[in-house]
């Protein structure tokens, strides 16, 4: 993955470049897990065509990106905090098997024959801003095999360089996603909004105009009308007369409608193009790729062959440690770049996910990428051609004069428009239905009548929808799928050997309940909190399957195990010793908080830490059976004393967040106290003790 930063191209051979520079986004997400300890993340937001499920899965479990391995249920709660938000194409969603819930998947609808092109990798952490922008999704191939373009910022104050870059993507985001996500999406993307604007609310917007960022396909916006708005603001007094291009990827069929054709109409003075691709490609491309005939006379096609050179190998080699010596290795490009120029070698150039189409360009597909003016553009082309290890040649005379009706080499990322997706279906919401043991599924939609004509499934539940409803299920369905349910299948009735995927969105009261949603019973909680950072694979004694019913229930070692735990009181001798161990575990959470210097972060990492899990713990409590009535009233009574003793050890400005979940504590506490003395007494010991001092 070739990395150009501010006119300059880095590849492998220059060795590392400046502090914040990777040439790859896994080496930057693999220094963000480095630091974690010190700096925590806090919001993901991803744009992408597709994504495998392998890769999300470890960006979202915090592990490094080449992982291949499956989820823990440990890993399983913790991404229940963070939330991660992923905008990708609606056609592109598969079953997921095996990703797990409260990860937020939002499907971007588009007509027919346009998609979701877009990239961008945005994490912020306690102490950072991070945006990674380029040409490559979230998948195996996009991550470690293609040749790719990435671009990458970290801002950590206001005087982090292109701050005014984040101003953009903060208003890009506030555009064209807020408004567009619906209910738990909308919700995660806007606390992370939340975050950076406040973090960001005493920094200077600077007056940089140097670069931008630049979408296309959004509303009415068209790429290739901000790429001559910004020639103009930059060069109001010439023309550019050259454009270099690469593009794994060009218009199916350009006769009298190709990229080419439109930019030379919007820039008369261009007579010179120079389109670099891969060798697979030529076999697509014919002459009037490059305009119309009278402008062709500096026309020049350069490729990068399929089998990759001795130097390229070298460099990878290099790169990987050796580990690929003895490796087939096959890089197909995949990166999108265009420099405008004008004769003095000074102009413009773009990175980002549009390839050199009309789809790309006048706002069908949805592009994001970013445009910078440049000093030397040749110095930059020749970067470019020695990073992509291009061939020397023009084989432009080699081209025919038309293109082939149906290209041999298809854009993986061209979906075609099928009739029987269901795109009546705008979102599908979760959410809790008479009473908050039962849930229940809602479509909302442009023609809900249609759902006739599908059956439609979560997991093994087949789901019958009335007015845009299901049918009520239990909480306990839920958590039997809270791995490989993310999805809800959709299968023609006319055509069985079809299947179309969406993911669902969670209520408000799903969301804010989430922490008890992903753990079984208050045991599973202490067992969680006790060891939150165990990942043992297959031996994980909590492991989920992947679908349907709950994990088996090993066998008791003996008859005496079973009369010990059907004692109620030795069953409560357990549990409070195990809460007890809890009670260290989160005096030392509050003690790492109240350490963190700025208020906002030490507040929401208050929340985080300390207050939400120990909420969960109340939610769980007084929704498990119980062989006494009094035991839920002893353990929440026990909670609450816990949470006093650690709003006393916290500064007064804290206490506001100890007291809305202590009144809450209070309130449970009265539904479950029961008429008996010891229960009465036991309250009133509780109600005048777990108090906020």
């Amino acid at each position: 993955m070739a990395t150009l930063r501010g006119g300059r191209l880095m590849d492998e051979d220059t060795g590392r470049g400046a502090k914040d520079e990777f040439f790859n986004f896994s080496d930057l997400f693999s220094e963000v897990l480095t630091l974690l300890d010190d700096d925590p993340i806090e919001h993901f937001i991803v744009l992408t065509y597709e994504f495998d499920e392998q890769q999300l899965l470890n960006l979202a479990v915090l592990r490094s990106l080449e992982e291949d391995k499956e989820i823990g249920k440990s890993g399983l709660k913790l991404l229940s905090r963070i939330r991660p938000v992923v905008f990708f194409d609606a056609r592109k969603t598969k079953p997921f098997g095996r990703l797990p819930q409260f990860l937020e998947l939002h499907p971007c609808k588009t007509a027919g024959f346009s998609c979701h092109h877009s990239k961008a990798y945005f994490i912020v952490t306690r102490k950072t801003i991070r945006l990674a922008v380029g040409s490559f999704n979230l998948t195996f191939s996009g991550l470690f095999r293609n040749r790719e373009v990435i671009e990458s910022w970290c801002w950590r104050s206001a005087d982090s360089p292109g701050t005014h870059l984040l101003f953009e993507w903060i208003d890009f985001l506030t555009r064209h996603y807020l408004t567009e996500a619906h209910e738990s999406s909308a919700s995660a993307l806007s606390a992370a909004l939340v975050t950076i604007k406040k973090r960001t609310s005493g920094w200077q917007n600077p007056a940089e105009s140097t670069s931008h960022f630049l979408a296309s396909g959004y509303g009415k916006e068209k790429g290739i009308d901000a790429l001559v708005a910004q020639w103009d603001s930059w060069f109001p007094d010439q023309g550019p007369n050259r454009l270099f291009v690469v593009s794994p990827f060009f218009d199916e069929a350009p006769h009298g409608n190709n990229i080419a054709a439109k930019l030379i109409e919007r820039f008369t003075s261009l007579s010179d193009i120079e389109i670099v691709t891969d060798e697979s490609a030529f076999n697509n491309l014919s002459q009037i790729h490059f305009g119309p005939a009278a402008k062709r006379k500096g026309a020049m096609l350069r490729l990068i062959p399929e089998s990759v050179t001795e130097n390229e190998r070298q460099r990878i080699e290099r790169q990987a440690a050796g580990k690929t010596k003895d490796l087939v290795i096959s890089r197909s490009l995949h990166a999108k770049i265009l420099i405008l120029s004008s004769p003095g070698g000074i102009g413009l150039a773009y990175i980002g996910s549009a390839n050199f189409s009309v789809k790309a360009w006048l706002g069908v597909n949805r592009e994001f990428g970013l445009v910078w003016r440049i000093e030397n553009a040749t110095t930059l082309r020749n970067g470019v051609l020695s990073a992509l290890s291009v061939s020397q040649g023009n084989r432009f005379n080699e081209l025919p004069p038309l293109p082939p009706d149906k290209p041999p080499k298809a854009d993986e990322e061209s979906e075609e428009y099928d009739s029987l997706f269901p795109d009546f279906v705008d979102y599908i919401v979760l959410e809790p239905f008479e009473g908050d043991d039962r849930l229940g599924f809602r479509i909302k939609g442009s023609d809900i009548s249609r759902l006739v004509d599908y059956d439609v499934h979560w997991a093994n539940l087949k789901l019958i929808f009335v007015d845009g409803r299901s049918q009520i299920f239990l909480l306990d369905e839920f958590r039997n799928v809270l791995l490989g349910g993310r999805t809800i299948e959709f299968k023609p009735r006319s055509d069985a050997k079809k299947s179309f995927w969406f993911p669902f969105q969670y209520s408000g009261e799903l969301v804010a309940e989430r922490e008890a949603l992903m753990h079984l019973s208050s045991w599973d909680w202490l067992s969680f909190y006790l060891n939150p950072d165990y990942e043992g694979g297959e031996e994980d004694p909590e492991s989920l399957p992947k679908f349907g019913g709950l994990p088996p229930v090993p066998p008791p070692t003996s008859p005496i195990e079973v009369d010990r735990e059907a004692n109620c009181v030795i069953a409560m001798q357990r549990y409070l010793s195990l809460f007890s161990c809890i009670e260290s575990t989160f005096e030392t959470r509050l003690t790492t908080v109240l350490k963190i210097e700025d208020v906002a972060a030490r507040e929401k990492e208050l929340k985080m830490q300390v207050l939400d899990p120990l909420a969960g713990l109340a939610s769980l409590l007084v929704r498990e059976p119980t062989k006494r009535p009094e035991d839920c009233l002893f353990k929440l009574g026990e909670l609450r004393l816990l949470l006093s003793s650690l709003a006393r050890k916290s500064p007064i400005s804290l206490h506001d967040y100890f007291a809305q979940i202590l009144a809450r504590l209070e309130t449970l506490m009265i539904q479950t106290q029961g008429k008996g003395l010891l229960t009465t007494n036991y309250f009133r010991f509780v109600s005048n003790t777990g108090t906020v001092p």
